[in-house]
């Protein structure tokens, strides 16, 4: 038995926003855009936006003080901006922190005196409607339902709910050309950590989930080496910008896995960009999978043949040249959290205190 269930509409291709622009009159009729400082800007996806809203009498109110890893205090302030606007949709512009971000805030800013912290307590709650239009390829964001904030301990804290899935996404390949090479590898190795994450969790059961995530991983490892031959070539991004929303689909119905929430404090603490924290991981982590259930590690990255194959694509791009220096009191403090995070429960295996502690301690060897 399995299900599927994706109630955001994508649209896809060159100029994608401008000739669907009468969507935007099905959403809403004042539109609140959500950015960080400089993607949307640089990428000329808001001024694409601003230009369509324009054109059709819609008018906005601009919150862009996203940084990356959004905190529960800037959710706070974009919600209370909105609540008190006379906004009636959000439309998030940039990579995964601001569309996470648009999430949240839309969530508070619906409803009143909604603080961050009841986004985790398990309930249901209504959203103002969600556009999407993602200027990085890596995320999922823009077809999930999933928000990952950072508290004000600078823990990381995801949450998802029915209303949080975006109505409609706008994939345009032309935005995310203007990302760094650094910022094109890790996006490119956070859809590979969801696509293989998610088929780990899946094991087959769900056979599009399974579909989708054989085909996105072969997309990353053949096109990814393409990208950064030449980053201008806009054919090349728009095959990593569909992998990454296909990986996306597979995390919607399968979560991450103990590699998600390993990596978390390694972005929090340590500067370290959250796909290539996943990256760090995730090889530790499939082997301690694979020794109890190798058929279920072989299927989830295929169409790698092996994790010796899935280490070296890893080490290609950059992974065993990142630096780090971890403390003891850091190594415990994070091993004890993450043996207690709720991404184990989808972690197939032995995963005690001491097998992350090992883990922290290779990576910084490695």
């Amino acid at each position: 038995m399995w299900k599927y269930f994706l109630p955001t509409r994508v649209f896809s291709g060159t100029k994608t926003i401008s000739h669907n622009n009468e969507l935007f009159r099905e959403i809403g009729t004042n539109a609140f855009i959500v950015t960080g400082r400089s993607s949307a800007i640089k990428s000329g996806a808001l001024d694409d936006v601003q230009e369509v809203l324009d054109a059709l009498d819609i008018p906005s109110t601009l919150f862009d003080e996203v940084e990356e890893n959004p905190s529960f205090s800037t959710i706070e302030k974009g919600g209370k901006m909105l609540s008190n606007s006379a906004c009636d949709f959000v439309l998030a512009i940039g990579g995964g922190s601001p569309l996470d971000a648009a999430k949240a805030i839309s969530v508070v800013g619906k409803n009143g005196n909604c603080s961050c912290r009841d986004l985790f307590k398990g309930k249901d709650l209504p959203a103002f409607p969600i556009v999407t239009v993602p200027t990085t390829s890596g995320t999922g964001s823009e077809v999930t339902q999933y928000s990952i904030l950072t508290d004000p301990e600078g823990s990381k804290k995801g949450f998802g709910m029915p209303s949080t899935f975006p109505r409609i996404s706008f994939l345009d390949a032309r935005y995310t050309v203007t990302m760094p090479v650094d910022v094109t590898i890790s996006t490119a190795l956070d859809a590979l950590s969801h696509s293989i994450e998610g088929e780990a969790v899946n094991k087959g059961q769900n056979p599009l989930v399974k579909m989708l995530s054989k085909e996105a991983t072969k997309i990353i490892k053949q096109s990814l080496r393409e990208v950064l031959k030449n980053e201008n070539d806009v054919s090349s991004r728009e095959r990593i910008q569909f992998a990454a929303t296909l990986a996306g689909i597979v995390i919607a119905h399968t979560g991450t896995t103990a590699v998600h929430a390993a990596g978390y404090p390694l972005s929090s603490f340590k500067g370290i960009k959250h796909g290539m924290a996943n990256a760090l991981m995730l090889i530790g982590i499939f082997e301690r999978i694979a020794k109890t259930d190798p058929n279920r590690i072989s299927g989830a990255i295929e169409p790698f043949t092996d994790l010796d194959e899935l280490n070296a694509f890893l080490q290609e791009f950059g992974v065993g040249r990142v630096s780090l220096q971890l403390s003891e009191e850091e190594i415990e403090k994070w091993s004890d959290q993450t043996s207690k995070a709720s991404h184990l429960k989808k972690t197939p295996g032995d995963f005690d205190k001491q097998f992350f502690v090992n883990l922290y301690k290779r990576i910084i060897s490695d």
